[in-house]
């Protein structure tokens, strides 16, 4: 059996290098070696590769030039690495990976099979992209770059699908003996498409022995995180065109007569990159090499003609262009990003309301005392926001104009003092976006509306962290793959951000990438009324206004969403695993169930069967006020349970699918079966047994729960809106907000300094 050399470069991301060495010892070769070639200045290699014995480490340090030894301080770049493994390389065939991509099973066998039977002195296979770690991959999340058929000679139609839009030296298998013949290296003058060349050559040296075999399958991972370990691609800046354009003169300078179909995959690529990247990366003074270039391919009409998929916008920005029209071809770019991003020519009302507000609302002065609230997107008058606005109002009063985003009415809103409604993604609500002073969220702001100077942002956020967040998350499961990126420039606006404990501020200085001079580790708000002196009186009114009779037990039971169900950007599927009518049966003489889901789905559920016996306060505006008419809590991966813990009642943990959500899903921070203050059961029969032992629960879990509060729950008291707001408004009598917390001595001080 022949031998592989598998050559890969390495920079940053030791955990995507782990799984890439990972998918090639799973390939079963016989005889393989990995020539890993670390680059300057980049990341240590994990321990489960360096001592993997089929691989070779190599590092990057110095290059040649003629008689000269250049020392750099930067990366010498993939080319350049990819090279050294070249020269190290032993085997008789030749194959690339990059560090955060994989193989799935039998990819590499299958290539060196069919090479072999076909004496080729090159082959390759089809390639997915997936966001996702091998152990997460699913046919059906991926993307399929090429879709090759079968075992196919590579000419022709087949050539075209495999290097559709680029070329990329991942997923080739080459005879070394054919790049030492020919003498093909990568171009390392060039950090971004240094690909082409190597492997337009290859491919011209190679002709009439390649084949593909499209069951042997590579998925290009995409990172998520283009903020802290961007891959090369989401690097690409305004001078990626002139390297490009570079790149494909020197292409067309070997590329023969004879060489035509070489030539059209060539002459695609450009027009690809030129649609997708002007005029983001292509400068004015790079116009007319592009135009040169796009002027001498002979058969541009016929390549625009497949790029069908292309908008309107787009093919008349080429031919604008080509006309040397280019001023009306950055116009065109402009009508096609438009139309993109309204979702067609129309677009929404929102839309074209931040028409008026470039031209209009951004014109108008900031208004320093008016102060905009908004809580879980306008859905309710709730969580943080609404104790701030109730402590501003009962120490300020009407030196605040006070603004609530919200898109239904509030019966307990009407009762405060003065304020202003609007709806969600109104007319109104762009106008106070835009004009207030002072924002108090307690979800992240809408991205276009970028914060104007003097606007002072206090996020609240809403809860201690169970899952992990933004930049602690290895694969993002949600709708928005962009999540980091989002989280990262979204936080630059917050002047402030909430913690509840020294926890929550450990999370959010390294999830959010947010400054920890300005987390605010003065406890929740919202938990202020949990140690109100009247908190009976108020458990009681709640049990009225929902209906449930004051003699009942009340088990509070709030889940949380699900991740890997989304039905749209921001809207997930629940499935209500909790056996109701067993409750019932076993508790229903004296109990009833509260019901409290997620606001993602909060009106997803039928419960009309288990009338009398489970009240839905799904809708119910203010969480904080059904913990106090609750005696017991049952929930998930719900952070509900950090603040339901400052009344010291008992917590069960229903985990009915714990690894999948654990493991698969988010990731979790805390060890559940061992920190939690309460059992945590999988089984409806677990926690039914449960309940029934619930004295014995309480004497068991005594300890821990004194340790869970402790760590969670210390820093709450009732004082959290007048910390807040006295440090962010900067007003007390007698004082500063600075003066006002030395004065106080009290654990609200320079926690989270």
């Amino acid at each position: 059996m022949c031998k592989i050399s598998i050559v890969l470069p390495y920079w940053k991301g030791p955990a995507y290098l782990e799984d890439c060495v990972a998918s090639l010892e799973q390939q079963e070769l016989t005889d393989y070696e990995i020539l890993l070639i670390c680059d300057k200045g980049g990341d240590y290699v994990p321990e489960a590769v360096s001592v993997n014995s089929q691989v070779q480490i190599y590092s990057a340090e110095k290059v040649t030039k003629g008689a000269d030894t250049i020392e750099k301080d930067e990366p010498f770049g993939v080319a350049f690495c990819r090279n050294i493994g070249l020269s190290k390389a032993t085997g008789d065939y030749v194959y690339f990976i990059d560090c955060d991509d994989y193989l799935l099973e039998e990819a590499l066998p299958r290539l060196l099979k069919l090479a072999e039977e076909k004496n080729a002195l090159m082959v390759t296979g089809n390639k997915y992209s997936s966001w996702f770690r091998p152990c997460n991959f699913d046919f059906k999340s991926a993307t399929q770059e090429t879709r090759l058929e079968g075992i196919v000679f590579l000419e022709g139609a087949a050539l075209e699908e495999r290097f559709r839009e680029n070329f990329s030296a991942q997923h080739l298998l080459i005879r070394r003996e054919l790049l030492q013949e020919c003498g093909i290296t990568f171009d390392t003058e060039a950090k971004h498409y240094s690909d082409m060349s190597f492997v337009l050559r290859v491919l011209k040296a190679a002709r009439g022995k390649m084949w593909a075999e499209t069951d042997s399958l590579y998925v290009a991972r995409c990172r998520n995180d283009r903020i802290h370990l961007p891959a090369l691609s989401q690097q690409e800046d305004r001078g990626c065109g002139g390297e490009f354009i570079t790149c494909y003169e020197r292409s067309l300078e070997f590329l023969k007569e004879e060489d035509g179909e070489l030539k059209y995959l060539l002459s695609r690529s450009l027009i690809h990159f030129f649609l997708s990247r002007y005029p983001k990366i292509i400068s004015d003074s790079e116009a007319g090499r592009y135009r040169r270039a796009l002027r001498g391919i002979p058969e541009r009409k016929k390549i625009t003609r497949e790029f069908r998929e292309f908008p309107f916008f787009l093919r008349r920005k080429l031919r604008l262009f080509c006309a040397g029209h280019y001023r009306l071809s950055r116009f065109a770019s402009r009508c096609h990003t438009v139309v993109t991003k309204k979702k067609g020519l129309f677009g929404s009302k929102i839309q074209w309301y931040r028409v008026i507000e470039h031209l209009i609302f951004r014109r108008l002065p900031v208004k320093k005392n008016w102060v905009l609230f908004e809580s879980f997107f306008g859905k309710s008058y709730s969580d943080s926001p609404k104790y701030l606005y109730e402590y501003l109002q009962k120490t300020r009063g009407d030196k605040y104009r006070y603004i609530w985003i919200l898109n239904e009415q509030s019966g307990a809103l009407k009762q405060t003092g003065k304020h202003t409604v609007c709806r969600l993604n109104s007319l109104r609500y762009v106008y106070y976006m835009t004009r207030c002073g002072y924002r108090i969220f307690n979800v992240r702001q809408p991205s276009w509306c970028k914060k104007r100077e003097g606007v002072v942002f206090l996020e609240t956020w809403h809860g201690t962290p169970l899952k992990k967040l933004a930049f602690d998350l290895e694969d993002v499961y949600t709708s928005n793959q962009n999540l980091k990126a989002v989280f990262y420039e979204q936080g630059k606006e917050w002047n402030y951000l909430v913690s509840a404990n020294r926890f929550s501020t450990d999370v959010f200085e390294r999830a959010f990438g947010y400054e920890r001079s300005q987390i605010l580790e003065y406890g929740y708000p919202r938990n202020d009324i949990l140690y109100a002196d009247n908190k009976e009186e108020i458990a009681a009114e709640v049990k009225k206004e929902l209906g449930i009779p004051l003699d009942k037990r009340v088990i509070l039971y709030a889940p949380t969403w699900r991740d890997n169900q989304p039905i749209g950007v921001g809207k997930y599927s629940f499935t209500l695993a909790l056996n109701l009518e067993g409750l019932r049966e076993e508790f229903g003489s004296d109990t009833v169930l509260l019901l409290r889901t997620h606001y993602y789905i909060a009106d997803m559920l039928d419960l009309s069967a288990q009338e009398g016996f489970v009240y839905n306060g799904s809708q119910y505006e203010d969480v904080s006020r059904l913990y106090l008419a609750s005696d017991i809590c049952i929930t998930d991966y719900s952070s509900v349970f950090f603040d339901f813990a400052n009344l010291k009642r008992p917590i069960f943990f229903f985990t009915y699918d714990y690894e999948e959500y654990a493991d698969e899903i988010r990731g979790l921070y805390i060890d559940m079966d061992k920190e939690l203050p309460g059992p945590v059961v999988r089984t409806n029969e677990e926690l039914i047994e449960a309940l029934h032992r619930l004295e014995e629960i309480k004497e068991q879990y005594h300890t821990r729960y004194e340790e869970f509060y402790n760590r969670f729950c210390h820093v709450d008291d009732g004082r959290a809106s007048e910390r807040v707001i006295e440090k962010v408004f900067g007003e007390r009598e007698g004082g500063t907000g600075e003066n006002a917390r030395e004065e106080r001595g009290d654990h609200s001080g320079q926690m989270a300094l």
